[in-house]
């Protein structure tokens, strides 16, 4: 089955707020715990309008057959000093990782990044979260430094690596 790409709609919304619900439960190293990540419907629509209708942030789904599979959130700030930059972060069904779906998810934030004028894309990883680790490092992001105990999850600190990567 071949996915694509593509940026979000506020028709997804439904479908989206299931994306998250599910890769946060699934996941070991994202921000939310299992069952954590329970918005209302009206605050995920407002925070997917900001998404939509700014032009300094997007987010990119993935799908197959119409199901959702996977997320990039692309979230930059609009202070003169740092619209060069933004913060990239992904996510993807457990299902469907290691099959290309964060690799095609970063390939249009790059294209998106080039076209917006930004510079640095970074990205914020648990060192424990091997495959996002290997899948920023494979699409040229490389570590800048780590941030000690940044998450505490079932009572154990965990460490980020702050990756970077620098367009033209």
């Amino acid at each position: 089955m071949e996915h694509s790409i593509r940026e979000i709609s506020i028709n997804d919304a439904d479908d989206y707020i299931k994306l998250l619900k599910d890769i946060y439960d699934e996941s070991d190293f994202m921000l939310y715990s299992p069952g954590e990540y329970v918005p209302s419907l009206s605050s995920a629509l407002k925070n997917l309008e900001h998404f939509i209708t700014s032009p300094s942030n997007t987010i990119y789904i993935a799908e197959i057959d119409g199901m959702l599979i996977g997320f990039a959130i692309v979230s930059s700030r609009e202070y003169e000093r740092t619209q060069h930059e933004t913060r990239v972060r992904i996510g993807i069904r457990e299902h469907y990782r290691s099959k290309g779906v964060g690799q095609s998810l970063l390939n249009a934030v790059d294209a998106w990044a080039l076209n917006h004028n930004i510079r640095r894309l970074e990205a914020v990883v648990v060192p424990q979260n091997e495959h996002a680790v290997e899948l920023f490092k494979s699409a040229g992001y490389q570590i800048e430094g780590e941030m000690r105990d940044k998450l505490k999850i079932d009572n154990q600190y965990y460490n980020e690596y702050v990756m970077a990567k620098l367009l033209r």
